[in-house]
Protein backbone atom coordinates (compact mmCIF):
# COMPACT_ATOMS: atom_id res chain seq x y z
CA UNK A 1 0.00 0.00 0.00
CA UNK A 2 1.55 3.30 -0.80
CA UNK A 3 2.27 5.96 1.57
CA UNK A 4 0.47 8.45 -0.02
CA UNK A 5 -2.86 9.21 -1.81
CA UNK A 6 -4.27 11.25 -5.01
CA UNK A 7 -7.43 12.80 -4.53
CA UNK A 8 -8.60 14.11 -8.48
CA UNK A 9 -11.59 16.33 -7.03
CA UNK A 10 -9.98 18.54 -4.58
CA UNK A 11 -12.41 20.98 -3.26
CA UNK A 12 -11.33 24.46 -3.63
CA UNK A 13 -10.87 25.25 0.23
CA UNK A 14 -8.72 23.04 0.69
CA UNK A 15 -6.71 23.50 -2.55
CA UNK A 16 -6.46 27.39 -2.04
CA UNK A 17 -5.04 26.82 1.06
CA UNK A 18 -2.32 25.06 0.24
CA UNK A 19 -1.11 27.38 -2.57
CA UNK A 20 -1.08 29.61 0.37
CA UNK A 21 1.81 27.85 1.96
CA UNK A 22 3.72 26.45 -0.96
CA UNK A 23 6.99 27.82 -2.44
CA UNK A 24 5.59 26.85 -6.03
CA UNK A 25 2.04 29.77 -5.48
CA UNK A 26 1.10 31.85 -7.79
CA UNK A 27 -1.70 33.92 -8.46
CA UNK A 28 -2.56 31.96 -11.41
CA UNK A 29 -2.95 29.04 -9.41
CA UNK A 30 -5.79 29.61 -6.60
CA UNK A 31 -9.60 28.86 -7.65
CA UNK A 32 -10.42 32.26 -7.70
CA UNK A 33 -8.41 33.36 -11.00
CA UNK A 34 -8.37 29.98 -12.56
CA UNK A 35 -13.02 30.49 -11.98
CA UNK A 36 -11.99 33.13 -14.56
CA UNK A 37 -10.70 31.17 -17.42
CA UNK A 38 -13.27 30.36 -20.16
CA UNK A 39 -12.76 26.52 -19.24
CA UNK A 40 -13.37 23.91 -17.12
CA UNK A 41 -10.45 21.77 -14.16
CA UNK A 42 -9.56 19.66 -11.89
CA UNK A 43 -8.07 20.35 -8.89
CA UNK A 44 -5.48 17.10 -8.13
CA UNK A 45 -4.14 16.93 -4.81
CA UNK A 46 -1.25 13.90 -3.09
CA UNK A 47 -2.09 13.51 0.36
CA UNK A 48 0.53 12.18 2.96
CA UNK A 49 -0.33 11.54 6.49
CA UNK A 50 -3.82 13.24 5.92
CA UNK A 51 -2.25 16.33 4.91
CA UNK A 52 -2.04 17.63 1.25
CA UNK A 53 2.09 17.03 0.07
CA UNK A 54 1.61 17.57 -3.53
CA UNK A 55 -0.64 19.67 -5.85
CA UNK A 56 -1.52 20.48 -9.45
CA UNK A 57 -4.50 21.58 -11.71
CA UNK A 58 -5.89 20.25 -14.89
CA UNK A 59 -6.82 22.76 -17.24
CA UNK A 60 -9.79 21.04 -19.66
CA UNK A 61 -9.80 22.09 -23.50
CA UNK A 62 -13.00 21.91 -25.77
CA UNK A 63 -12.54 18.82 -26.91
CA UNK A 64 -13.26 17.15 -23.27
CA UNK A 65 -9.42 16.53 -22.67
CA UNK A 66 -6.44 18.57 -20.31
CA UNK A 67 -4.67 20.60 -22.35
CA UNK A 68 -1.62 20.08 -24.14
CA UNK A 69 -0.32 23.20 -24.17
CA UNK A 70 -0.12 25.71 -21.38
CA UNK A 71 -3.37 27.51 -21.16
CA UNK A 72 -3.65 31.27 -23.38
CA UNK A 73 -2.53 34.34 -20.70
CA UNK A 74 -1.97 32.31 -17.75
CA UNK A 75 1.46 31.32 -16.08
CA UNK A 76 3.56 29.00 -13.93
CA UNK A 77 0.24 26.49 -13.45
CA UNK A 78 2.31 23.31 -12.50
CA UNK A 79 3.19 20.89 -9.36
CA UNK A 80 3.15 22.90 -6.20
CA UNK A 81 4.69 20.68 -3.18
CA UNK A 82 4.31 21.85 0.45
CA UNK A 83 7.16 23.95 2.21
CA UNK A 84 9.85 21.32 3.19
CA UNK A 85 12.50 23.84 3.94
CA UNK A 86 12.75 22.81 7.41
CA UNK A 87 14.17 19.59 6.52
CA UNK A 88 17.94 19.03 5.40
CA UNK A 89 18.56 19.77 2.11
CA UNK A 90 19.66 16.05 1.23
CA UNK A 91 16.05 14.57 2.56
CA UNK A 92 14.51 17.74 1.15
CA UNK A 93 15.52 16.50 -2.22
CA UNK A 94 14.93 13.38 -1.82
CA UNK A 95 11.50 13.37 -0.44
CA UNK A 96 10.19 15.80 -3.10
CA UNK A 97 11.95 13.77 -5.68
CA UNK A 98 9.58 9.95 -4.86
CA UNK A 99 6.43 12.57 -4.46
CA UNK A 100 6.36 14.46 -7.76
CA UNK A 101 7.28 11.08 -9.05
CA UNK A 102 4.85 9.26 -7.57
CA UNK A 103 2.36 11.86 -8.26
CA UNK A 104 2.98 12.53 -11.88
CA UNK A 105 2.95 8.42 -12.22
CA UNK A 106 -0.91 8.20 -10.91
CA UNK A 107 -1.82 11.56 -12.86
CA UNK A 108 -0.33 10.11 -16.10
CA UNK A 109 -2.53 6.90 -15.19
CA UNK A 110 -5.46 8.70 -14.69
CA UNK A 111 -5.21 11.34 -17.48
CA UNK A 112 -4.38 10.77 -21.48
CA UNK A 113 -2.34 13.87 -21.64
CA UNK A 114 -1.29 16.77 -19.45
CA UNK A 115 0.61 19.87 -19.66
CA UNK A 116 2.02 21.92 -17.18
CA UNK A 117 3.84 25.20 -16.80
CA UNK A 118 6.18 25.20 -13.50
CA UNK A 119 6.91 27.73 -11.63
CA UNK A 120 10.50 29.00 -11.83
CA UNK A 121 10.97 28.08 -7.75
CA UNK A 122 10.77 24.26 -9.16
CA UNK A 123 14.08 23.21 -9.53
CA UNK A 124 13.98 19.55 -9.66
CA UNK A 125 12.62 18.17 -13.12
CA UNK A 126 14.18 14.70 -13.21
CA UNK A 127 10.74 12.78 -12.11
CA UNK A 128 9.76 14.25 -15.87
CA UNK A 129 12.59 13.68 -18.02
CA UNK A 130 12.45 10.01 -16.20
CA UNK A 131 9.44 9.09 -16.22
CA UNK A 132 9.17 5.97 -17.98
CA UNK A 133 12.68 5.81 -18.54
CA UNK A 134 13.12 2.24 -18.95
CA UNK A 135 9.65 1.80 -21.05
CA UNK A 136 9.52 5.11 -23.62
CA UNK A 137 6.74 3.08 -25.27
CA UNK A 138 4.12 4.29 -22.45
CA UNK A 139 4.78 7.75 -23.15
CA UNK A 140 7.60 10.28 -21.92
CA UNK A 141 7.21 13.91 -21.19
CA UNK A 142 8.71 16.71 -23.56
CA UNK A 143 9.94 19.31 -21.52
CA UNK A 144 10.71 23.18 -23.05
CA UNK A 145 12.72 25.04 -21.86
CA UNK A 146 11.29 29.42 -21.06
CA UNK A 147 12.48 32.37 -19.53
CA UNK A 148 10.76 34.69 -17.44
CA UNK A 149 12.09 38.45 -16.21
CA UNK A 150 11.94 38.61 -11.88
CA UNK A 151 12.83 42.14 -10.74
CA UNK A 152 13.46 41.85 -7.18
CA UNK A 153 12.21 44.98 -5.24
CA UNK A 154 13.79 43.87 -2.24
CA UNK A 155 17.12 45.00 -3.44
CA UNK A 156 16.58 48.78 -3.54
CA UNK A 157 15.92 51.08 -0.73
CA UNK A 158 12.72 52.53 -2.94
CA UNK A 159 11.33 53.63 -6.10
CA UNK A 160 14.14 56.17 -7.16
CA UNK A 161 17.04 53.91 -6.57
CA UNK A 162 15.62 51.20 -8.85
CA UNK A 163 14.43 53.96 -11.69
CA UNK A 164 18.44 55.02 -11.41
CA UNK A 165 19.46 51.80 -12.44
CA UNK A 166 17.20 50.65 -15.72
CA UNK A 167 18.50 51.43 -18.96
CA UNK A 168 18.81 55.14 -19.77
CA UNK A 169 16.56 54.93 -22.74
CA UNK A 170 14.01 54.00 -20.46
CA UNK A 171 14.19 56.95 -17.91
CA UNK A 172 14.09 58.99 -20.98
CA UNK A 173 11.19 57.44 -22.27
CA UNK A 174 9.12 57.99 -18.41
CA UNK A 175 10.63 61.38 -18.21
CA UNK A 176 9.23 62.24 -21.50
CA UNK A 177 6.03 60.53 -20.72
CA UNK A 178 5.13 62.15 -17.28
CA UNK A 179 5.55 65.56 -19.32
CA UNK A 180 2.12 65.40 -21.63
CA UNK A 181 0.01 62.03 -20.44
CA UNK A 182 -1.67 61.30 -17.24
CA UNK A 183 -2.80 58.37 -15.52
CA UNK A 184 -5.69 56.72 -13.73
CA UNK A 185 -6.77 53.42 -12.77
CA UNK A 186 -9.55 51.80 -14.16
CA UNK A 187 -12.43 48.96 -14.01
CA UNK A 188 -12.84 49.28 -17.81
CA UNK A 189 -12.12 46.36 -19.39
CA UNK A 190 -12.97 47.57 -22.44
CA UNK A 191 -10.44 49.55 -22.56
CA UNK A 192 -8.14 47.09 -22.41
CA UNK A 193 -9.60 44.93 -24.61
CA UNK A 194 -9.99 47.68 -27.49
CA UNK A 195 -5.97 48.65 -27.16
CA UNK A 196 -5.10 44.82 -26.83
CA UNK A 197 -6.78 43.74 -30.36
CA UNK A 198 -5.15 47.60 -31.71
CA UNK A 199 -1.75 45.31 -30.64
CA UNK A 200 -2.03 42.80 -32.33
CA UNK A 201 -3.86 43.96 -35.25
CA UNK A 202 -0.20 45.94 -35.15
CA UNK A 203 1.49 42.83 -35.55
CA UNK A 204 -0.23 41.18 -38.24
CA UNK A 205 -2.03 38.69 -35.39
CA UNK A 206 -5.29 37.83 -36.03
CA UNK A 207 -6.99 37.82 -32.32
CA UNK A 208 -9.56 35.28 -32.08
CA UNK A 209 -13.15 35.73 -30.10
CA UNK A 210 -12.01 33.60 -27.45
CA UNK A 211 -9.22 35.56 -26.50
CA UNK A 212 -11.64 38.63 -26.52
CA UNK A 213 -13.52 37.46 -24.24
CA UNK A 214 -11.04 35.25 -21.67
CA UNK A 215 -8.52 39.17 -21.74
CA UNK A 216 -11.79 40.84 -20.52
CA UNK A 217 -12.90 38.00 -17.94
CA UNK A 218 -9.35 37.68 -16.27
CA UNK A 219 -9.19 41.95 -16.16
CA UNK A 220 -13.34 41.89 -14.74
CA UNK A 221 -12.24 38.96 -12.38
CA UNK A 222 -9.16 40.52 -10.89
CA UNK A 223 -10.58 43.91 -10.57
CA UNK A 224 -13.42 43.20 -8.88
CA UNK A 225 -12.01 40.08 -6.69
CA UNK A 226 -9.33 42.23 -5.64
CA UNK A 227 -6.55 40.84 -6.66
CA UNK A 228 -6.01 43.10 -10.22
CA UNK A 229 -4.96 46.76 -11.07
CA UNK A 230 -5.69 48.18 -14.49
CA UNK A 231 -3.57 51.44 -14.88
CA UNK A 232 -4.63 53.27 -18.34
CA UNK A 233 -2.60 56.50 -19.69
CA UNK A 234 -4.51 59.57 -21.20
CA UNK A 235 -3.54 61.54 -23.94
CA UNK A 236 -5.77 64.26 -24.03
CA UNK A 237 -8.13 62.55 -22.16
CA UNK A 238 -8.44 59.53 -24.64
CA UNK A 239 -6.76 56.16 -23.61
CA UNK A 240 -3.21 55.29 -25.40
CA UNK A 241 -1.80 52.70 -23.64
CA UNK A 242 -3.39 50.14 -20.51
CA UNK A 243 -1.54 47.27 -18.36
CA UNK A 244 -2.74 45.02 -16.34
CA UNK A 245 -1.15 43.81 -13.19
CA UNK A 246 -2.37 40.55 -10.35
CA UNK A 247 -0.63 40.02 -7.22
CA UNK A 248 -0.32 37.37 -4.63
CA UNK A 249 1.07 37.49 -1.27
CA UNK A 250 4.70 38.19 -2.36
CA UNK A 251 4.70 39.03 -5.91
CA UNK A 252 3.22 41.74 -8.93
CA UNK A 253 2.24 39.81 -12.42
CA UNK A 254 2.51 42.06 -15.33
CA UNK A 255 -0.08 39.89 -17.18
CA UNK A 256 -1.44 42.46 -20.37
CA UNK A 257 -0.02 45.28 -21.80
CA UNK A 258 -1.55 47.50 -24.60
CA UNK A 259 -0.91 50.60 -26.80
CA UNK A 260 -2.86 52.32 -29.49
CA UNK A 261 -0.07 52.38 -32.47
CA UNK A 262 -0.63 55.65 -33.51
CA UNK A 263 0.60 57.03 -29.86
CA UNK A 264 4.04 54.33 -29.16
CA UNK A 265 6.32 57.30 -29.94
CA UNK A 266 4.40 58.36 -26.24
CA UNK A 267 5.98 56.16 -24.29
CA UNK A 268 2.94 55.15 -22.31
CA UNK A 269 4.17 52.12 -21.72
CA UNK A 270 7.03 52.31 -19.92
CA UNK A 271 5.49 55.05 -18.23
CA UNK A 272 2.88 52.80 -16.67
CA UNK A 273 4.97 49.89 -16.37
CA UNK A 274 7.23 52.20 -14.16
CA UNK A 275 4.27 54.00 -12.44
CA UNK A 276 2.62 50.07 -11.50
CA UNK A 277 6.14 49.30 -10.08
CA UNK A 278 6.37 52.26 -8.18
CA UNK A 279 2.81 51.18 -6.81
CA UNK A 280 4.50 47.36 -6.30
CA UNK A 281 7.19 49.64 -3.80
CA UNK A 282 4.38 51.40 -2.23
CA UNK A 283 2.30 48.53 -1.30
CA UNK A 284 5.14 46.27 0.32
CA UNK A 285 5.81 44.12 -2.88
CA UNK A 286 8.44 42.12 -3.16
CA UNK A 287 8.70 41.26 -6.76
CA UNK A 288 7.50 41.97 -9.94
CA UNK A 289 6.92 39.45 -12.72
CA UNK A 290 6.83 40.20 -16.10
CA UNK A 291 5.39 37.16 -17.38
CA UNK A 292 7.28 35.72 -20.06
CA UNK A 293 10.96 36.90 -21.75
CA UNK A 294 10.28 34.79 -24.39
CA UNK A 295 9.76 36.63 -27.63
CA UNK A 296 12.94 38.85 -29.39
CA UNK A 297 10.82 41.85 -29.80
CA UNK A 298 9.88 41.79 -25.94
CA UNK A 299 12.42 40.42 -23.98
CA UNK A 300 15.37 42.92 -24.21
CA UNK A 301 12.32 45.58 -23.71
CA UNK A 302 11.88 43.71 -20.19
CA UNK A 303 15.49 42.80 -19.22
CA UNK A 304 16.29 46.32 -20.13
CA UNK A 305 14.04 47.35 -16.51
CA UNK A 306 16.80 45.28 -14.63
CA UNK A 307 15.15 42.04 -14.21
CA UNK A 308 16.94 38.67 -13.51
CA UNK A 309 16.55 35.82 -15.89
CA UNK A 310 14.33 32.99 -14.47
CA UNK A 311 14.29 29.61 -16.13
CA UNK A 312 11.17 27.89 -15.82
CA UNK A 313 10.21 24.20 -17.49
CA UNK A 314 6.91 23.53 -19.51
CA UNK A 315 6.18 19.74 -19.70
CA UNK A 316 3.69 17.89 -21.23
CA UNK A 317 2.30 14.25 -21.97
CA UNK A 318 0.69 12.36 -24.14
CA UNK A 319 -0.47 8.91 -23.78
CA UNK A 320 0.86 6.27 -26.72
Amino acid sequence: MSRWEVNFKEGKQDWDAFVSTSPQRSIFIYSKFLDSLLANYDLVTCYEKGKIVAGAVLIYSDSGYPIDAPYPFTQFQGILLADNASQPVHSQITHEFKIVEYFIGRITEYYKQCCFCHSWRLNDLRPFLWHNYHEPDRGQFKVDLRYTGVLDLKKYDNFDAYLSSIRSCRKQEFKKASQILTLEFSDDEGILDRLHAMTFERQSIERSHHDSALVRTICNHAITGGYGKMSVALLDDVPVSAVLFLYDDRTAYYLFGANDPSHRNTGAGSFLLLHMIRDAFENGIEEVDFVGVNSPSRGDYKVSLNTELKNYFITSFASS
